[in-house]
């Protein structure tokens, strides 16, 4: 069995190094951008009783209620 070239070993070395480095950084940096995303949409709910409003008086005056 032949032993590896200590400086090919070195390489070989600063390569995986280099490439974890790189997977954490990039792990990292989608986690921060997952936190800084909201989880949601914000809802507006005087918008969303507006137009359930709207609807309502749409709606009766289709039935000619009025």
């Amino acid at each position: 069995m032949q032993s590896i070239n200590p400086k090919v070993m070195a390489a070989i070395s600063a390569a995986i190094g280099a490439y974890l480095e790189e997977e954490a950084a990039a792990a990292m940096a989608m986690q921060q951008a997952e936190a800084a995303a909201p989880p949601f949409a914000t809802v507006n709910l005087w918008a969303i009783a507006g137009r359930i409003e709207m609807m309502a008086q749409r709606r009766s005056w289709q039935m000619k209620m009025y």
